[in-house]
Protein backbone atom coordinates (compact mmCIF):
# COMPACT_ATOMS: atom_id res chain seq x y z
CA UNK A 1 0.00 0.00 0.00
CA UNK A 2 1.02 3.48 -0.87
CA UNK A 3 1.97 5.68 2.60
CA UNK A 4 1.23 8.97 2.22
CA UNK A 5 4.55 11.20 2.27
CA UNK A 6 6.24 8.70 0.97
CA UNK A 7 9.01 9.61 -1.63
CA UNK A 8 10.50 6.78 -3.43
CA UNK A 9 13.22 8.86 -5.10
CA UNK A 10 15.91 9.57 -2.77
CA UNK A 11 18.75 11.57 -3.17
CA UNK A 12 22.09 10.62 -1.72
CA UNK A 13 21.67 10.57 2.34
CA UNK A 14 23.26 13.49 4.56
CA UNK A 15 22.46 12.12 7.92
CA UNK A 16 25.45 10.50 9.51
CA UNK A 17 24.81 7.01 10.96
CA UNK A 18 26.72 4.80 13.68
CA UNK A 19 27.88 2.53 10.71
CA UNK A 20 29.88 5.60 8.86
CA UNK A 21 33.40 4.97 8.60
CA UNK A 22 34.06 8.35 10.45
CA UNK A 23 32.30 6.98 13.42
CA UNK A 24 33.50 3.44 13.50
CA UNK A 25 37.16 3.49 12.04
CA UNK A 26 40.28 5.20 14.43
CA UNK A 27 41.32 8.29 13.47
CA UNK A 28 44.28 7.46 11.82
CA UNK A 29 42.72 5.38 9.28
CA UNK A 30 40.48 8.11 8.19
CA UNK A 31 43.45 10.22 8.10
CA UNK A 32 44.66 7.89 5.80
CA UNK A 33 41.21 7.51 3.83
CA UNK A 34 42.01 11.44 3.81
CA UNK A 35 45.61 11.12 2.34
CA UNK A 36 44.36 9.15 -0.89
CA UNK A 37 41.96 10.20 -4.12
CA UNK A 38 38.83 9.31 -2.31
CA UNK A 39 39.12 12.25 -0.01
CA UNK A 40 38.93 15.40 -2.66
CA UNK A 41 36.62 13.19 -4.64
CA UNK A 42 34.19 13.44 -1.46
CA UNK A 43 34.61 16.66 -0.72
CA UNK A 44 34.89 17.83 -4.21
CA UNK A 45 33.42 16.34 -6.81
CA UNK A 46 30.13 14.58 -4.92
CA UNK A 47 28.62 17.31 -4.10
CA UNK A 48 28.63 18.74 -8.31
CA UNK A 49 26.15 15.91 -8.89
CA UNK A 50 22.81 16.99 -9.32
CA UNK A 51 20.28 14.63 -8.44
CA UNK A 52 16.97 16.94 -8.80
CA UNK A 53 17.76 16.76 -12.50
CA UNK A 54 16.71 12.46 -12.51
CA UNK A 55 13.44 12.97 -10.13
CA UNK A 56 11.44 13.00 -13.57
CA UNK A 57 12.95 9.27 -14.94
CA UNK A 58 11.94 7.50 -11.76
CA UNK A 59 7.89 6.75 -10.97
CA UNK A 60 6.86 8.66 -7.66
CA UNK A 61 3.85 6.03 -6.37
CA UNK A 62 5.02 2.66 -7.89
CA UNK A 63 8.28 0.67 -7.03
CA UNK A 64 10.59 0.76 -4.72
CA UNK A 65 13.26 3.86 -3.56
CA UNK A 66 16.42 4.26 -5.98
CA UNK A 67 19.97 3.42 -5.40
CA UNK A 68 21.04 7.36 -4.76
CA UNK A 69 21.72 9.10 -8.57
CA UNK A 70 25.02 10.33 -7.01
CA UNK A 71 26.58 7.18 -6.29
CA UNK A 72 25.82 5.54 -9.48
CA UNK A 73 26.90 8.50 -11.56
CA UNK A 74 29.95 8.65 -9.58
CA UNK A 75 30.75 4.57 -10.19
CA UNK A 76 30.40 5.23 -14.00
CA UNK A 77 32.95 8.34 -14.11
CA UNK A 78 35.23 6.40 -11.70
CA UNK A 79 34.63 3.05 -14.00
CA UNK A 80 36.10 5.20 -17.28
CA UNK A 81 38.70 7.12 -15.10
CA UNK A 82 39.78 3.82 -14.26
CA UNK A 83 38.51 1.57 -17.78
CA UNK A 84 37.11 -0.90 -15.46
CA UNK A 85 34.80 -3.64 -16.22
CA UNK A 86 30.91 -3.42 -14.28
CA UNK A 87 32.61 -6.59 -11.81
CA UNK A 88 35.80 -4.72 -11.26
CA UNK A 89 34.02 -1.33 -10.47
CA UNK A 90 31.19 -2.84 -8.54
CA UNK A 91 33.98 -5.26 -6.61
CA UNK A 92 35.89 -2.20 -5.72
CA UNK A 93 32.90 -0.41 -4.80
CA UNK A 94 31.84 -3.64 -2.38
CA UNK A 95 35.41 -4.44 -0.99
CA UNK A 96 37.63 -1.01 -1.16
CA UNK A 97 37.89 2.10 1.81
CA UNK A 98 38.89 4.17 -0.66
CA UNK A 99 35.68 4.15 -2.55
CA UNK A 100 33.20 3.68 0.21
CA UNK A 101 35.06 6.98 1.51
CA UNK A 102 34.50 8.38 -1.82
CA UNK A 103 31.22 7.89 -1.92
CA UNK A 104 30.35 8.71 2.12
CA UNK A 105 28.47 4.97 2.31
CA UNK A 106 29.39 2.51 4.57
CA UNK A 107 30.04 -1.43 3.97
CA UNK A 108 25.84 -1.62 4.45
CA UNK A 109 25.59 0.43 1.81
CA UNK A 110 28.28 -0.20 -0.81
CA UNK A 111 26.57 -3.03 -2.36
CA UNK A 112 24.99 -2.18 -6.21
CA UNK A 113 23.80 -5.22 -8.70
CA UNK A 114 24.99 -4.71 -12.18
CA UNK A 115 21.53 -4.81 -12.99
CA UNK A 116 20.96 -1.57 -11.49
CA UNK A 117 24.19 0.03 -12.99
CA UNK A 118 23.05 -1.40 -16.50
CA UNK A 119 19.73 0.17 -16.22
CA UNK A 120 21.14 3.58 -14.80
CA UNK A 121 22.98 3.46 -18.43
CA UNK A 122 19.88 2.89 -19.98
CA UNK A 123 18.35 5.48 -18.40
CA UNK A 124 20.84 8.20 -19.50
CA UNK A 125 21.02 6.89 -23.38
CA UNK A 126 17.14 6.97 -23.22
CA UNK A 127 16.88 10.12 -22.48
CA UNK A 128 19.88 11.59 -23.57
CA UNK A 129 21.20 12.68 -20.03
CA UNK A 130 25.10 12.54 -21.01
CA UNK A 131 25.78 15.74 -22.34
CA UNK A 132 23.24 17.07 -19.34
CA UNK A 133 25.76 15.09 -17.10
CA UNK A 134 28.94 16.15 -18.40
CA UNK A 135 27.87 19.91 -18.73
CA UNK A 136 26.75 20.44 -15.37
CA UNK A 137 29.94 18.96 -13.62
CA UNK A 138 32.17 21.04 -15.89
CA UNK A 139 30.46 24.02 -15.53
CA UNK A 140 31.04 23.63 -11.31
CA UNK A 141 34.68 22.65 -12.34
CA UNK A 142 34.82 25.97 -14.53
CA UNK A 143 33.28 28.05 -11.70
CA UNK A 144 34.88 26.65 -8.51
CA UNK A 145 38.33 26.80 -9.82
CA UNK A 146 37.71 30.00 -11.69
CA UNK A 147 38.84 28.92 -15.24
CA UNK A 148 38.68 30.88 -18.34
CA UNK A 149 37.06 29.68 -21.64
CA UNK A 150 38.35 33.02 -23.82
CA UNK A 151 40.27 30.94 -25.62
CA UNK A 152 39.53 26.94 -26.71
CA UNK A 153 40.84 24.25 -29.27
CA UNK A 154 38.92 22.03 -30.85
CA UNK A 155 39.79 18.03 -32.54
CA UNK A 156 38.76 14.88 -33.44
CA UNK A 157 40.10 11.02 -33.40
CA UNK A 158 39.28 8.04 -34.23
CA UNK A 159 37.01 5.68 -31.86
CA UNK A 160 36.72 2.13 -32.44
CA UNK A 161 33.34 0.19 -30.71
CA UNK A 162 33.71 -3.03 -28.97
CA UNK A 163 33.60 -4.93 -32.64
CA UNK A 164 35.73 -7.71 -34.40
CA UNK A 165 37.05 -5.66 -37.73
CA UNK A 166 35.40 -7.82 -40.62
CA UNK A 167 36.56 -8.60 -44.26
CA UNK A 168 33.76 -8.73 -47.02
CA UNK A 169 33.77 -12.48 -46.61
CA UNK A 170 33.32 -12.48 -42.44
CA UNK A 171 30.45 -9.70 -43.09
CA UNK A 172 28.06 -11.45 -45.35
CA UNK A 173 28.67 -14.97 -42.87
CA UNK A 174 28.50 -13.33 -39.63
CA UNK A 175 24.53 -11.17 -40.89
CA UNK A 176 23.77 -14.80 -42.02
CA UNK A 177 24.64 -16.27 -39.32
CA UNK A 178 23.30 -13.90 -37.19
CA UNK A 179 19.65 -14.59 -38.75
CA UNK A 180 19.73 -18.04 -38.68
CA UNK A 181 20.78 -18.40 -35.06
CA UNK A 182 17.33 -16.03 -34.70
CA UNK A 183 15.14 -17.87 -36.59
CA UNK A 184 16.06 -20.85 -35.16
CA UNK A 185 15.36 -19.93 -31.89
CA UNK A 186 12.30 -17.46 -32.27
CA UNK A 187 10.60 -19.54 -35.45
CA UNK A 188 11.98 -22.93 -35.29
CA UNK A 189 9.50 -24.64 -37.96
CA UNK A 190 10.40 -21.91 -40.06
CA UNK A 191 13.96 -22.73 -39.88
CA UNK A 192 13.14 -26.30 -40.44
CA UNK A 193 11.96 -25.31 -43.97
CA UNK A 194 14.93 -24.16 -44.73
CA UNK A 195 17.55 -26.47 -46.82
CA UNK A 196 20.32 -28.16 -44.84
CA UNK A 197 22.96 -26.07 -46.73
CA UNK A 198 22.32 -22.85 -44.31
CA UNK A 199 22.26 -25.44 -41.50
CA UNK A 200 25.62 -27.26 -42.37
CA UNK A 201 27.30 -23.88 -43.57
CA UNK A 202 26.54 -21.08 -41.44
CA UNK A 203 25.40 -22.27 -37.80
CA UNK A 204 27.02 -26.27 -37.25
CA UNK A 205 30.13 -24.90 -39.21
CA UNK A 206 29.79 -21.43 -38.00
CA UNK A 207 32.74 -19.20 -39.68
CA UNK A 208 33.41 -21.77 -42.47
CA UNK A 209 32.59 -19.16 -45.12
CA UNK A 210 35.21 -16.84 -43.61
CA UNK A 211 37.79 -18.85 -42.50
CA UNK A 212 38.92 -19.37 -46.36
CA UNK A 213 42.40 -18.55 -48.48
CA UNK A 214 42.43 -15.48 -50.42
CA UNK A 215 42.72 -17.34 -53.38
CA UNK A 216 38.98 -19.13 -52.65
CA UNK A 217 37.40 -16.25 -50.93
CA UNK A 218 35.97 -14.48 -54.04
CA UNK A 219 34.43 -17.64 -55.34
CA UNK A 220 32.39 -18.05 -51.36
CA UNK A 221 31.61 -14.46 -51.31
CA UNK A 222 29.47 -14.80 -54.60
CA UNK A 223 27.66 -17.61 -52.92
CA UNK A 224 27.45 -15.92 -49.45
CA UNK A 225 25.78 -13.02 -51.61
CA UNK A 226 23.31 -15.28 -53.57
CA UNK A 227 22.50 -16.89 -50.24
CA UNK A 228 21.73 -13.65 -48.92
CA UNK A 229 19.70 -12.15 -51.63
CA UNK A 230 17.60 -16.06 -51.15
CA UNK A 231 16.99 -15.75 -47.50
CA UNK A 232 15.83 -12.17 -47.92
CA UNK A 233 13.53 -13.12 -50.78
CA UNK A 234 12.45 -15.83 -48.67
CA UNK A 235 11.30 -14.09 -45.31
CA UNK A 236 10.46 -10.41 -47.46
CA UNK A 237 6.35 -10.24 -46.83
CA UNK A 238 6.57 -12.24 -43.42
CA UNK A 239 4.90 -10.35 -41.18
CA UNK A 240 6.72 -11.20 -38.01
CA UNK A 241 10.54 -12.31 -39.50
CA UNK A 242 10.82 -9.38 -41.82
CA UNK A 243 10.33 -7.38 -38.44
CA UNK A 244 12.94 -8.71 -36.70
CA UNK A 245 16.38 -6.85 -36.03
CA UNK A 246 18.54 -9.39 -37.99
CA UNK A 247 16.41 -9.94 -41.18
CA UNK A 248 16.40 -5.99 -41.48
CA UNK A 249 20.12 -6.25 -40.91
CA UNK A 250 20.66 -8.41 -44.02
CA UNK A 251 18.07 -6.38 -46.19
CA UNK A 252 20.60 -3.44 -45.42
CA UNK A 253 23.80 -5.13 -46.41
CA UNK A 254 21.97 -6.54 -49.63
CA UNK A 255 21.23 -2.78 -50.56
CA UNK A 256 24.65 -1.69 -50.25
CA UNK A 257 26.95 -4.67 -51.26
CA UNK A 258 24.54 -5.49 -53.55
CA UNK A 259 23.12 -4.84 -57.02
CA UNK A 260 20.18 -6.70 -59.10
CA UNK A 261 21.24 -7.48 -62.86
CA UNK A 262 18.60 -5.66 -65.05
CA UNK A 263 16.43 -8.22 -66.79
CA UNK A 264 17.15 -11.01 -64.25
CA UNK A 265 15.18 -9.64 -61.06
CA UNK A 266 16.12 -13.01 -59.29
CA UNK A 267 20.53 -12.54 -59.70
CA UNK A 268 22.15 -10.12 -57.98
CA UNK A 269 25.99 -9.25 -58.38
CA UNK A 270 28.40 -7.88 -55.91
CA UNK A 271 29.29 -4.09 -56.02
CA UNK A 272 32.80 -3.07 -56.38
CA UNK A 273 34.08 -1.86 -53.16
CA UNK A 274 34.13 2.08 -54.52
CA UNK A 275 30.81 1.89 -55.10
CA UNK A 276 29.89 0.85 -51.32
CA UNK A 277 29.03 4.48 -49.30
CA UNK A 278 30.71 4.86 -46.36
CA UNK A 279 27.23 4.53 -43.67
CA UNK A 280 27.31 0.93 -45.08
CA UNK A 281 27.22 -2.34 -42.37
CA UNK A 282 29.90 -2.53 -41.03
CA UNK A 283 29.54 -5.19 -38.16
CA UNK A 284 25.99 -6.76 -37.65
CA UNK A 285 26.76 -6.27 -33.45
CA UNK A 286 27.09 -2.52 -34.15
CA UNK A 287 25.31 -1.53 -36.56
CA UNK A 288 25.43 2.31 -36.13
CA UNK A 289 29.04 1.82 -36.83
CA UNK A 290 30.34 2.95 -40.21
CA UNK A 291 33.89 3.47 -42.27
CA UNK A 292 35.54 6.77 -42.53
CA UNK A 293 39.30 8.01 -43.38
CA UNK A 294 40.61 6.36 -40.37
CA UNK A 295 38.89 3.58 -40.24
CA UNK A 296 36.11 1.61 -38.51
CA UNK A 297 33.95 3.20 -36.03
CA UNK A 298 32.86 6.60 -34.91
CA UNK A 299 34.75 10.10 -35.02
CA UNK A 300 34.90 11.83 -31.31
CA UNK A 301 35.52 15.49 -31.19
CA UNK A 302 36.92 17.07 -28.11
CA UNK A 303 37.57 21.03 -27.16
CA UNK A 304 38.87 22.21 -24.00
CA UNK A 305 40.61 25.15 -22.53
CA UNK A 306 43.78 26.61 -23.63
CA UNK A 307 44.45 29.92 -21.54
CA UNK A 308 47.88 30.27 -20.20
CA UNK A 309 46.71 31.42 -17.05
CA UNK A 310 44.37 28.84 -15.83
CA UNK A 311 45.60 26.52 -13.37
CA UNK A 312 44.97 23.57 -15.43
CA UNK A 313 42.58 23.00 -18.72
CA UNK A 314 39.22 21.15 -19.10
CA UNK A 315 37.26 19.62 -22.13
CA UNK A 316 34.31 21.84 -22.29
CA UNK A 317 32.45 19.78 -25.54
CA UNK A 318 32.45 16.48 -26.60
CA UNK A 319 30.37 15.07 -29.68
CA UNK A 320 30.23 11.71 -31.36
CA UNK A 321 29.65 11.23 -34.89
CA UNK A 322 29.90 8.88 -37.71
CA UNK A 323 32.96 8.03 -38.49
CA UNK A 324 33.11 9.65 -42.25
CA UNK A 325 32.03 12.96 -40.67
CA UNK A 326 33.73 15.60 -42.47
CA UNK A 327 35.51 18.14 -39.77
CA UNK A 328 34.46 21.20 -41.81
CA UNK A 329 30.65 20.40 -40.49
CA UNK A 330 31.53 20.35 -36.53
CA UNK A 331 32.74 24.39 -36.22
CA UNK A 332 29.46 25.45 -36.11
CA UNK A 333 27.60 22.57 -33.83
CA UNK A 334 30.98 23.14 -31.31
CA UNK A 335 30.55 27.21 -31.15
CA UNK A 336 26.55 27.05 -30.62
CA UNK A 337 26.65 24.29 -28.09
CA UNK A 338 29.33 26.62 -26.09
CA UNK A 339 27.25 29.60 -26.40
CA UNK A 340 24.41 27.73 -24.80
CA UNK A 341 26.25 26.72 -22.08
CA UNK A 342 27.69 30.34 -21.53
CA UNK A 343 31.77 29.22 -22.11
CA UNK A 344 31.68 30.93 -25.96
CA UNK A 345 35.30 31.50 -26.89
CA UNK A 346 36.89 34.68 -28.41
CA UNK A 347 39.41 32.71 -30.43
CA UNK A 348 39.31 29.05 -31.42
CA UNK A 349 42.06 27.47 -32.76
CA UNK A 350 41.85 23.99 -35.24
CA UNK A 351 43.79 21.82 -37.10
CA UNK A 352 43.31 22.47 -41.17
CA UNK A 353 40.56 19.64 -41.45
CA UNK A 354 38.31 22.54 -39.64
CA UNK A 355 39.60 25.73 -41.74
CA UNK A 356 37.71 27.30 -44.89
CA UNK A 357 36.62 30.07 -45.78
CA UNK A 358 32.85 29.40 -45.02
CA UNK A 359 33.43 28.58 -41.19
CA UNK A 360 35.90 32.08 -41.09
CA UNK A 361 32.82 33.62 -41.79
CA UNK A 362 29.94 32.03 -39.73
CA UNK A 363 32.51 32.16 -36.41
CA UNK A 364 33.06 35.85 -37.37
CA UNK A 365 28.96 36.33 -37.46
CA UNK A 366 29.58 34.84 -34.01
CA UNK A 367 32.10 36.71 -32.76
CA UNK A 368 34.92 34.32 -32.85
CA UNK A 369 37.94 34.42 -34.52
CA UNK A 370 38.37 30.39 -36.03
CA UNK A 371 42.51 30.49 -36.01
CA UNK A 372 43.03 27.74 -38.38
CA UNK A 373 45.20 27.08 -41.56
CA UNK A 374 43.55 26.75 -44.84
CA UNK A 375 44.34 23.87 -47.32
CA UNK A 376 41.06 22.85 -48.62
CA UNK A 377 39.68 23.96 -52.15
CA UNK A 378 41.68 24.88 -55.63
CA UNK A 379 45.10 25.54 -55.14
CA UNK A 380 46.03 29.43 -55.86
CA UNK A 381 47.69 30.47 -59.14
CA UNK A 382 50.83 31.84 -58.02
CA UNK A 383 51.30 33.62 -61.85
CA UNK A 384 48.01 35.77 -61.31
CA UNK A 385 47.17 38.26 -58.89
CA UNK A 386 45.02 36.63 -55.71
CA UNK A 387 41.77 38.16 -53.71
CA UNK A 388 43.75 38.46 -51.00
CA UNK A 389 45.49 41.37 -52.77
CA UNK A 390 42.69 43.90 -52.52
CA UNK A 391 42.06 45.76 -49.36
CA UNK A 392 38.87 44.76 -47.70
CA UNK A 393 36.57 45.71 -44.66
CA UNK A 394 36.02 43.43 -41.57
CA UNK A 395 34.41 40.76 -43.16
CA UNK A 396 34.92 41.00 -46.37
CA UNK A 397 32.07 42.86 -47.25
CA UNK A 398 33.20 45.93 -48.98
CA UNK A 399 36.00 46.32 -51.28
CA UNK A 400 38.62 49.07 -50.34
CA UNK A 401 41.06 49.53 -52.86
CA UNK A 402 42.63 47.40 -55.11
CA UNK A 403 46.54 46.87 -54.89
CA UNK A 404 47.50 49.87 -56.30
CA UNK A 405 45.43 51.98 -54.07
CA UNK A 406 42.42 52.84 -56.22
CA UNK A 407 38.80 52.63 -54.50
CA UNK A 408 36.08 51.20 -56.33
CA UNK A 409 33.56 53.55 -57.97
CA UNK A 410 30.96 51.46 -56.28
CA UNK A 411 30.43 48.01 -54.25
CA UNK A 412 27.43 45.91 -53.35
CA UNK A 413 26.46 42.58 -51.66
CA UNK A 414 24.58 40.34 -53.84
CA UNK A 415 23.28 36.87 -53.25
CA UNK A 416 21.85 37.23 -50.01
CA UNK A 417 25.25 38.36 -48.83
CA UNK A 418 27.36 35.90 -50.22
CA UNK A 419 29.07 37.78 -53.07
CA UNK A 420 30.34 40.91 -53.65
CA UNK A 421 30.54 43.02 -56.82
CA UNK A 422 32.88 46.08 -56.95
CA UNK A 423 33.63 48.35 -60.17
CA UNK A 424 36.44 50.22 -61.01
CA UNK A 425 37.42 52.97 -62.86
CA UNK A 426 38.43 51.78 -66.78
CA UNK A 427 41.02 54.55 -66.30
CA UNK A 428 42.64 53.25 -63.48
CA UNK A 429 42.38 49.85 -64.70
CA UNK A 430 43.42 50.20 -68.32
CA UNK A 431 46.70 52.00 -67.01
CA UNK A 432 47.38 49.63 -64.36
CA UNK A 433 50.65 47.14 -65.39
CA UNK A 434 48.58 44.22 -63.42
CA UNK A 435 45.71 44.51 -65.52
CA UNK A 436 46.66 41.23 -67.45
CA UNK A 437 46.82 38.92 -64.48
CA UNK A 438 43.87 40.83 -62.42
CA UNK A 439 40.65 39.11 -61.40
CA UNK A 440 38.46 41.64 -62.66
CA UNK A 441 36.60 41.73 -65.69
CA UNK A 442 35.24 44.38 -68.10
CA UNK A 443 31.91 45.33 -67.92
CA UNK A 444 29.89 47.18 -70.54
CA UNK A 445 30.58 50.58 -70.26
CA UNK A 446 34.61 50.04 -69.86
CA UNK A 447 34.48 49.90 -66.75
CA UNK A 448 36.28 46.66 -64.69
CA UNK A 449 34.30 44.60 -62.37
CA UNK A 450 35.45 42.95 -59.20
CA UNK A 451 33.00 39.70 -57.99
CA UNK A 452 34.07 37.27 -55.58
CA UNK A 453 31.94 34.99 -52.94
CA UNK A 454 32.94 36.14 -49.27
CA UNK A 455 34.31 32.84 -48.43
CA UNK A 456 36.91 32.64 -51.21
CA UNK A 457 38.16 35.93 -50.33
CA UNK A 458 38.38 35.14 -46.33
CA UNK A 459 40.32 31.95 -47.83
CA UNK A 460 42.78 33.90 -49.71
CA UNK A 461 43.63 36.25 -46.96
CA UNK A 462 43.93 33.34 -44.62
CA UNK A 463 46.44 31.46 -46.95
CA UNK A 464 48.78 34.39 -46.58
CA UNK A 465 47.90 34.97 -43.34
CA UNK A 466 48.81 31.73 -41.94
CA UNK A 467 52.09 31.94 -43.71
CA UNK A 468 53.70 34.85 -41.01
CA UNK A 469 55.45 34.63 -38.24
CA UNK A 470 52.34 35.82 -35.91
CA UNK A 471 50.37 33.45 -36.73
CA UNK A 472 52.49 30.30 -36.57
CA UNK A 473 53.25 31.51 -32.98
CA UNK A 474 49.73 31.74 -32.30
CA UNK A 475 49.08 28.50 -33.71
CA UNK A 476 51.39 27.06 -31.31
CA UNK A 477 48.90 26.26 -28.99
CA UNK A 478 46.65 24.74 -30.74
CA UNK A 479 49.03 20.92 -30.59
CA UNK A 480 47.93 20.82 -27.24
CA UNK A 481 44.95 19.17 -27.76
CA UNK A 482 47.04 16.13 -28.88
CA UNK A 483 48.19 15.95 -25.68
CA UNK A 484 44.49 15.79 -24.16
CA UNK A 485 43.64 13.02 -26.85
CA UNK A 486 47.10 10.91 -26.02
CA UNK A 487 46.07 10.89 -21.89
CA UNK A 488 42.47 10.45 -22.78
CA UNK A 489 43.46 7.13 -24.21
CA UNK A 490 46.33 5.96 -21.94
CA UNK A 491 44.15 6.67 -18.84
CA UNK A 492 40.92 6.16 -19.51
CA UNK A 493 41.29 3.80 -23.06
CA UNK A 494 39.76 6.78 -24.79
CA UNK A 495 40.00 5.28 -28.26
CA UNK A 496 38.75 1.59 -27.50
CA UNK A 497 35.23 1.95 -25.95
CA UNK A 498 33.70 -1.03 -24.15
CA UNK A 499 30.51 -1.35 -25.60
CA UNK A 500 28.85 -1.23 -28.98
CA UNK A 501 26.32 1.20 -30.43
CA UNK A 502 26.41 4.96 -30.96
CA UNK A 503 24.20 5.73 -27.84
CA UNK A 504 25.84 3.58 -25.35
CA UNK A 505 29.29 4.35 -26.88
CA UNK A 506 28.66 8.38 -26.62
CA UNK A 507 27.81 7.70 -22.86
CA UNK A 508 31.02 6.06 -22.60
CA UNK A 509 33.07 8.85 -24.42
CA UNK A 510 31.20 11.55 -22.18
CA UNK A 511 31.80 10.14 -18.99
CA UNK A 512 35.21 9.66 -20.20
CA UNK A 513 36.18 13.18 -21.21
CA UNK A 514 34.54 14.23 -17.93
CA UNK A 515 36.79 11.65 -15.81
CA UNK A 516 39.68 13.60 -17.68
CA UNK A 517 38.05 16.57 -16.13
CA UNK A 518 37.27 15.73 -12.73
CA UNK A 519 41.38 14.20 -12.53
CA UNK A 520 42.70 17.44 -13.49
CA UNK A 521 40.55 19.51 -10.87
CA UNK A 522 41.22 17.54 -8.60
CA UNK A 523 44.99 17.04 -9.24
CA UNK A 524 44.98 20.46 -9.13
CA UNK A 525 43.83 21.41 -5.47
CA UNK A 526 46.04 18.49 -4.68
CA UNK A 527 49.42 20.61 -6.22
CA UNK A 528 47.85 23.53 -4.52
CA UNK A 529 47.61 22.00 -1.08
CA UNK A 530 51.29 20.56 -1.39
CA UNK A 531 52.03 24.39 -2.43
CA UNK A 532 50.18 25.92 1.09
CA UNK A 533 52.02 22.86 2.98
CA UNK A 534 55.90 23.76 1.70
CA UNK A 535 55.20 27.59 1.97
CA UNK A 536 53.36 26.93 5.74
CA UNK A 537 56.86 24.74 6.71
CA UNK A 538 59.26 27.86 5.47
CA UNK A 539 57.59 30.72 6.94
CA UNK A 540 56.33 28.36 9.91
CA UNK A 541 52.98 29.63 10.00
CA UNK A 542 50.30 28.00 12.11
CA UNK A 543 47.47 29.81 10.89
CA UNK A 544 48.21 27.86 7.10
CA UNK A 545 49.05 24.57 8.66
CA UNK A 546 45.58 24.95 10.41
CA UNK A 547 43.93 26.00 7.51
CA UNK A 548 45.58 23.22 5.09
CA UNK A 549 44.45 20.13 8.40
CA UNK A 550 41.18 21.56 7.61
CA UNK A 551 41.17 20.72 4.21
CA UNK A 552 42.84 17.55 4.82
CA UNK A 553 44.50 17.12 1.12
CA UNK A 554 47.74 15.48 0.96
CA UNK A 555 50.02 15.44 -0.86
CA UNK A 556 49.34 12.29 -2.82
CA UNK A 557 48.50 12.11 -6.85
CA UNK A 558 44.83 11.18 -8.13
CA UNK A 559 46.06 8.62 -10.57
CA UNK A 560 44.41 6.01 -12.53
CA UNK A 561 46.59 3.38 -10.86
CA UNK A 562 45.70 4.79 -7.20
CA UNK A 563 41.75 5.00 -7.96
CA UNK A 564 41.63 1.16 -9.25
CA UNK A 565 39.85 -1.39 -6.86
Amino acid sequence: MFLRGFVLFRPKRTQKTIFDHDICLPAARIEALEKTWAGPFRRLVLPMIDEESFRPFYCEDNGRPNKPVAILVGVCILKEMNNLTDLEVLGALDFDLRWQHAFNINAFESHVCQKTLHNFRTLITANEQARNLFTGITDAIIETAALSTEKQRLDSTQITSNMAHLSRLGLFTRTIEAFLKRLHKKHPKWYEKLPRLYDKAYLKRAGYFADVTSSRAKRRLDKSARHLADLVDRFRGHPEISRMKEYRLMARLLSEQCRFIEGDPGKTELKKPKEIPADSLQNPSDPDATYGRKGKGYKASLTETCVKENPFQVITDVDVAPSYANDQKDVMPVIERLEETGHKPAELFGDAGYGSGENILQAHEREVELTAPVTCGKAPDLNKMQLSDFETSEGCTQVVSCIRGHAPLECKIVERGKVVEAVFSREHCLLCEFLPICPVTRIRGGDYRLKYKRKDMVSSKRRVQQETHDFKERYKIRSGIEATISEADRVTGFKRSWTRGKKRVTLSVFMKALAINIKRFVQSRLDQAKKTFSNSLEGDNNDHFCRLCSLRLDDGNLSSAAMAA
